[in-house]
């Protein structure tokens, strides 16, 4: 029996290699790209294994294949172009095939190899500028209007995972994540923005000095953290409900980080302002949004967050020193 995660060679995907590897199953990682050399360096240092197979969500026979070679038993379903203006008015068309038609083609190769459960991931970019109407966004009262080809896709994808639950018997759980930051961070080329806490501390270690909007910082979640989540309700088997937001369920402090990062590079200067044509990091960031309430998987799976405030920064820190070390 096999886990397949599509877009494993993504951020989310390698620390789900982390996470699962645990678990004693065969990890398959479904990219168009393998893992950097250095991460297959530190998988190896951590004995942690995987199957990587080339292949796209979006191209029938890649599926084809590789569910004809392995008995694939659950899915977590990562894989996405998160695209930024300039490539959604280029590739408008690819981030819909992947995003959205990539998702209907998982759904359908799961029904037809009797897959025992599939995790879908979402994103919280679904909610647009409405992000804070409400000071705690709930999985199904909060209002949803994606302003970008992205979002647009991400909430197609989750309604449809909803409708395949419920008339198909796919055994599906949409899963909205907050922002992901923290080990395995890197550009992989198919996610535009980066998050902010990498960002300040490559301009960190530079000695640079920043200059962010007032009101940056959002709703991230450690990577840790998100991995952790999904493999609970992997190990589960089944949710109760259809949606769950996988977040901290608080707003992260971008001024904690970043005295924090001054701390260790006491180079490093920044300043804030409500100029957001004075930024020189952040520009094309998530639009603001309230905190993803997580009372919901707290209920259902006992879920909560364990790398928060000083814990994050301090394991952050301390993976890319072994990251150098073994470079």
């Amino acid at each position: 029996m096999a886990i397949l995660i599509t877009g494993g060679a993504g951020f989310i995907g390698l620390n789900l290699i982390e996470e699962l590897s645990s678990l004693g199953e065969t990890l398959i990682i479904l990219s168009p790209s393998d893992l950097p050399s250095t991460f297959k360096q530190a998988f190896a240092h951590k004995k942690i294994s995987y199957e990587y197979v080339h292949g796209r969500v979006n191209h029938e026979s890649d599926l084809e294949q590789l569910f004809r070679e392995y008995k694939v038993s659950k899915i977590i379903h990562a894989a996405a172009i998160t695209a930024d203006q300039e490539r959604e008015l280029k590739h408008t068309k690819e981030i819909l095939e992947t995003n959205l038609m990539g998702s209907v083609n998982l759904f359908e190769f799961a029904l037809r190899y009797s897959v025992g459960q599939l995790i879908q991931l979402s994103s919280g970019s679904i909610f647009g500028n409405v992000g804070t109407h409400d000071p705690l966004i709930d999985e199904v009262t909060s209002p949803v209007l994606p302003e970008t080809v992205y979002g647009i896709s991400k909430l197609a994808a989750e309604r449809l995972a909803i409708r395949y639950r419920r008339t198909r018997g796919l055994n599906v759980t949409t899963v909205r994540l907050g922002l992901g930051y923290g080990r395995w961070e890197y550009d992989t080329g198919h996610r535009d923005t980066l998050s902010l806490p990498l960002q300040t501390y490559w301009s960190a270690i530079r000695g640079e000095s920043i200059v962010l909007y007032e009101g940056g910082g959002t709703d991230y979640i450690y990577g840790t953290d998100i991995a952790k989540g999904l493999a609970i309700m992997l190990t589960k088997g089944h949710s109760p409900e259809p949606l769950y937001h996988l977040a901290t369920g608080q707003t992260w402090s971008l001024e904690f980080w970043l005295r924090n990062l001054q701390r260790l590079y006491p180079a490093f200067q920044y300043r804030f302002t409500k100029n957001m044509d004075e930024c020189t990091i952040g520009q094309n960031g998530p639009l603001p949004r309230s905190p993803m309430s997580i009372q919901r998987i707290q209920k259902d799976f006992s879920f909560q967050a364990d790398y928060l405030g000083q814990k994050a920064f301090d394991d952050f820190i301390s993976h890319q020193e072994f990251l150098r070390s073994i470079k």
